[in-house]
């Protein structure tokens, strides 16, 4: 099991600032790169890239000149193939409603724009240097629009990270306010998954895997180990796990309250991402993780 470390990059700082998540930190390009560097030290190459705009808008965040393909640049001519890029594909960090999705004025959700829109973003960023773009507007058809694009632009290596099993939960809070990305309208219980529907999770990996992707994701990831088993026992792609923010969060703040032992939680957590057959863990502790893989080492 390998880790694939989230990092926030934020436009229009000169060093690293702290995030309202506990122990992470925005990075400028700069302070990104030196953070990969000492995580490399671990054996720790792969990582989820967040960008963090000073304005959201989605045709800038679809040019070379964004803070997430500049950084990819510098990333790549810094370290080449020894690392992994994942870009998050979201259009929530984006725009200024909030949404995964792109709604019209009746509040209806606009599949062709949306997945435009995401097309868009995933091309710039493999134009950029990412190995691999991970779309998350829990859309059907998300995967087949963004490989079609890709090809169509002679990015036919990039290879695509689905968030497959992408459920409503209450537990993405802290990420949302560290992307600076607040709901301005209804939530997104209408287009995301409902917790109470495990068919629909699991349909969706199916899907995605027809549809070309080349890892599929289960998230939250604590809360839904029985998704999580079950869709090891459905697909032969790698399965990633997002132990997600607020998850990451609770351990954190029940730690520092000194009613849990944050390395025995965190340890918990990873031992039961691996007893479900997980090939990757998206998160916010790679420390821990390094920590608990050495156990095994």
């Amino acid at each position: 099991m390998e880790y694939i470390c989230c990092i926030f990059v934020k436009e229009g700082i000169a060093k690293s600032e702290n995030s309202p998540l506990p122990d992470v930190k925005y990075h400028s390009i700069e302070s990104a790169l030196d953070y990969i560097t000492n995580l490399k030290k671990n054996h720790l190459n792969k990582f989820l890239i967040f960008g963090v705009p000073l304005k959201k808008d989605l045709k800038l965040a679809s040019t070379s000149t964004s803070i997430v393909s500049k950084f990819a640049i510098h990333a790549k001519k810094k370290f080449g193939d020894s690392i992994t890029l994942v870009a998050d594909v979201g259009l929530s960090p984006y725009r200024e409603d909030g949404h995964s999705v792109i709604l019209d004025t009746n509040g209806h959700i606009n599949e062709t724009e949306s997945y435009a829109a995401a097309s868009a973003l995933a091309v710039a960023f493999a134009k950029a240097g990412f190995d691999k773009v991970a779309p998350c507007l829990s859309l059907h058809d998300q995967v087949k629009h963004l490989r079609i694009a890709l090809n169509r632009a002679g990015l036919s290596k990039t290879k695509i990270l689905a968030y497959s099993s992408k459920f409503s939960s209450s537990l993405y809070g802290p990420y949302r306010q560290t992307i600076k990305s607040v709901l301005k309208s209804e939530d997104k219980k209408h287009y995301q998954t409902d917790y109470d529907n495990p068919k629909q999770a699991l349909e969706q990996i199916r899907i995605d895997e027809e549809q070309g992707a080349d890892i599929v994701m289960v998230k939250p990831g604590a809360f839904y180990l029985d998704i999580l088993y079950q869709a090891r026992g459905l697909t032969k792609l790698p399965l990633a796990v997002y132990h997600v923010s607020g998850e990451y969060a609770m351990i954190k703040a029940a730690a520092k309250n000194g009613l849990i032992d944050e390395n025995e939680a965190f340890d918990e957590i990873h031992s039961g991402f691996n007893r479900c057959g997980t090939d990757y863990v998206i998160g916010y502790a790679p420390e821990h993780f390094t920590r608990w893989k050495k156990k095994f080492d």
